[in-house]
């Protein structure tokens, strides 16, 4: 029996079997992004998918990722099924570890179960010392975009998190830059409706930060903390699309026209009970609804930006059918019950090296948000109510 590969003998193969021609790049932040693939309708597609933050290259990539659209591969090590976590499904991904000369973690290797897409990252640049890339996807790309997209972001993430950014469960909005830029995290337990909560605030105007993730840099001498946000798209099922009637105006246009036509005469319990995930494109869906063309840091019109300084937290505390909405100023230090709805343990995604330096710790996520106003959303859910409350929040009535 041959001995299983190391980690630059497994990049090397794939690489020379799948060539990678067609790419484009991505600026996020300060951050420049490289992505290739040997499937130019793959790279058409996540061109337009991840369009707000287009980029003419550089001449090094910060990070750089390989999608290899392919049958999928046999891993070629041994896999350990990881433990997940309460309320997640059992057996989704497994995983192996290639330790270095030193012991420690040099790469790992992922596989999702329900696609078998394969996934091979390690710490370090662009690529490794013998030029192989070190974040490649491999597999039925084609047909798993979401996964792609998510590799994409958890290599950013993961980068982030390694520079002591605070990495949290939330959606993120914020202020338009003409009307001050001020951001928020939108926090809440699962089920809560944190993204929807995000979209009706993006009705009203406001840009989109994130849909589900988010970042938190600490404040600096000088500086408050900072909301960062990932390039991901918020995924909605028909219900969320077309059965709230302050959101269909904008979201239905997630929506394919052969679809908003079959669904149109549902009523919204059956709408939400179909289970078929679609990508609501921010500027797609938004931008055609605000008041007046605006520009983005990088200076193309757009309601997706990923940055604004930390201005609140709202944490949604409620249930369906709980009586009306009530809204009110909690001190975070003295309501360690509303932590976990914020706190987002790191996944298989995130190396040791990166977690080394991570704020893990109930202690880092409130000294990250020591000083940032903080409205716990109790009662019942109603999302018109919390959208006022938060935009209040944002902006103070005189």
């Amino acid at each position: 029996m041959s001995a299983a590969p190391g980690f630059d003998a497994l990049a090397g193969d794939w690489t020379a079997r799948f060539p990678a021609s067609f790419g484009f790049h991505l600026r996020l932040e300060e951050l420049s992004v490289c992505v290739r693939g040997n499937s130019q309708a793959v790279m058409d597609d996540l061109r337009a998918y991840f369009a707000p933050f287009a980029s003419p290259g550089a001449a090094e990539a910060d990070i750089s990722v390989l999608l290899l659209d392919a049958p999928a591969q046999e891993p070629p090590v041994p896999l350990a099924v990881r433990p997940h976590l309460p309320g997640k499904r059992p057996d989704k991904e497994r995983f192996a570890d290639f330790p270095g000369a030193d012991g420690a973690v040099l790469g790992r290797l992922v596989r999702k179960q329900a696609t078998g897409m394969l996934f091979l990252f390690g710490p370090g640049g662009p690529a490794s010392a013998s030029g192989l890339a070190r974040n490649i996807a491999i597999g039925p790309c084609a047909a798993n975009r979401n996964q792609l997209v998510n590799f994409i972001c958890a290599r950013y993430m993961e980068r982030r998190v390694a520079q002591g950014w605070l990495l949290g469960h939330a959606a993120g909005v914020a202020l338009p830059l003409d009307r001050g830029g001020a951001g928020l995290a939108l926090c809440g337990f699962a089920g809560m409706g944190k993204s929807t909560l995000a979209l009706h605030l993006a009705a009203r105007g406001l840009d989109f930060l994130s849909n589900d993730r988010v970042l938190i840099e600490p404040a600096s001498p000088g500086h408050g903390p900072v909301l960062h946000g990932i390039p991901k798209h918020p995924r909605l099922n028909p219900g969320t699309a077309l059965g709230n009637p302050e959101l269909a105006p904008f979201l239905s246009r997630a929506l394919p026209r052969s679809l908003r036509a079959a669904y149109a005469n549902l009523p919204p319990q059956a709408l939400y009970g179909i289970e078929d995930k679609f990508d609501a494109i921010i500027d797609e869906c938004f931008s055609a609804h605000k008041p007046a063309a605006r520009s983005t840091a990088r200076g193309a019109p757009g309601r997706f930006r990923l940055s604004a300084p930390l201005a609140g937290l709202a944490v949604l505390n409620w249930k369906h059918g709980g009586g009306p909405m009530r809204a009110r100023r909690v001190a975070l230090a003295e309501r360690p019950d509303l932590l976990p709805a914020l706190r987002k343990p790191p996944g298989v995604f995130y190396l040791p090296h990166a977690l080394a330096r991570a704020r893990l710790s109930k202690t880092d996520c409130l000294a990250a948000l020591s000083g940032v106003p903080t409205l716990e959303l109790s009662g019942g859910s109603i999302f018109s109510a919390a959208t006022e409350a938060c935009l209040d929040l944002l902006h103070p009535k005189p």
